[in-house]
């Protein structure tokens, strides 16, 4: 499936490429910096985040600057009413003092998401005669300069759609390159060429990209370094991202920044606060996977688990978080000593019938499996099948619904305490 069968909207009262936002500012820049998520997210993307450890920040970090150079961080924000209030991780703090620190001439840029205006703040320490504080009040001024930029960030709220897409844009008019990029979003876009609404969870990342260049849709991100900060931190109506997904929406944003020509990409895991949105502009809601708990005739217990938490589009082995899914269907049968019968589903946007067909009976074998690995007697397990489509279309009024591809895809698990109620 590709984004193009989506329809999905070129922005239209946004900027576009070869235009400025409002009020841009030109400096010099460089920078570079990496930084790490909570535990659990960063297991899940250590293969697409290898390079954005803080082992790796050390040797980032900018040197010394020449006099009368400047070195720049741009820093933007989506800071909508569904992720938390825009906000330095530990990483991004530790970045801006470096700068501070190294840089005679250290600025920060903050691209306003309300007026796509940027606004300059010194971060390296000067005295009131403008020249650069190397005595005792250094410490001090250094602090002050990276709080103010933090106090900033915290004001700041959104006055309209939820687009990362043309944020990553206004930033790259801020500054030319070679420059750093910190982009502190959730990732969640409901706006622009790049609307998860449309796009759902199962396009792959490359493709997704290439079809955004295809369309004239990306920056020119040639000679940027970019960090996303806060990727999968969700707040206020957006339900949070399970595991999956998280590590989607990590692997759809790193493949657009490779695709827009950046320098490096890089995910920042590092901590940081999570505060309330600012923002009383309500945007769209992403829907997410959930599973389905259902309890029927003779206590009979189903089980709906959308195949989007368990596997990657197009593949029959189960993610590392499939576990968090399973294991309690795996505890419930072991503690009532049901039947059980698993039913996969594919939906028609993955290939033929008979591909279809095959995709949707591996996928009950591997719950299958994993099932018995976390408890369940296999003399149990009385029925495994595949149903492909189960005759069943996501096309809704002649245009693929990606959403109702979603709910298709899916294993059913049925525990009951009868062969005939597993049916």
């Amino acid at each position: 499936m590709k984004i193009a069968a989506h329809n999905v909207p070129a922005p239209s009262a946004e900027l576009a490429p070869g235009q400025s936002p409002p009020g841009s500012v030109i400096a010099t820049a460089k920078a570079d910096t990496v930084s790490p998520k909570p535990a659990a997210v960063r297991a899940a993307l250590l293969v697409i985040t290898a390079l954005a450890t803080l082992t790796g920040l050390a040797g980032c970090v900018m040197g010394v600057s020449e006099a009368g150079t400047t070195d720049a961080v741009v820093i933007a924000a989506t800071a909508t009413a569904n992720e938390p209030a825009p906000s330095l991780s530990s990483a991004g703090v530790q970045m801006l003092n470096s700068v501070a620190q190294h840089s005679a001439n250290g600025i920060a840029f903050i691209v306003s998401p309300a007026s796509w205006q940027p606004v300059r703040l010194p971060l390296t320490p000067r005295r009131a005669d403008g020249q650069v504080e190397y005595g005792p009040r250094r410490p001090q001024l250094l602090s002050d300069n990276v709080g103010r930029v933090q106090a900033r960030l915290q004001a700041e709220a959104a006055g309209g759609r939820f687009d990362l897409l043309n944020t990553m844009l206004a930033a790259s008019r801020v500054a030319p390159a070679p420059a750093t990029m910190l982009l502190l979003s959730s990732g969640v876009s409901t706006a622009g060429g790049f609307d998860l609404r449309k796009v759902g969870w199962a396009e792959p990342p490359a493709a997704a990209a290439a079809t955004l260049k295809s369309r004239g849709l990306l920056p020119d991100l040639k000679g940027w370094t970019v960090i996303f900060s806060g990727l999968g931190e969700t707040s206020g109506r957006q339900p949070a991202l399970p595991l999956p997904q998280q590590t989607t929406l990590a692997a759809y944003w790193l493949a657009i920044c490779h695709a827009a020509g950046a320098t490096a990409c890089r995910v920042d895991e590092s901590p940081r606060p999570l505060n309330p949105s600012r923002s009383r502009v309500p945007v769209p809601v992403v829907p997410v996977p959930a599973v389905q708990s259902i309890v029927g005739p003779h206590q009979q217990k189903k089980s709906i688990v959308p195949a989007d938490l368990l596997f990657r589009f197009g593949s029959s082995t189960l993610v590392p978080a499939a576990d968090s899914y399973l294991k309690p269907i795996a505890d419930q049968e072991v503690q009532g000593h049901y039947l059980v019968s698993i039913t996969g589903q594919a939906s028609p946007d993955g290939g033929s019938a008979a591909y279809n067909d095959r995709l949707s009976a591996l996928r009950a074998r591997a719950v299958q499996a994993r099932l018995v690995a976390l408890g369940v007697p296999p003399s149990k397990i009385i029925r495994v099948r595949g149903v492909g489509t189960d005759h069943q279309t996501c096309t809704v009024h002649g245009t693929l619904d990606e959403s109702r591809c979603a709910q298709l895809r899916r294993v059913v698990i049925v525990l009951a305490a009868t062969a005939a109620a597993t049916s």
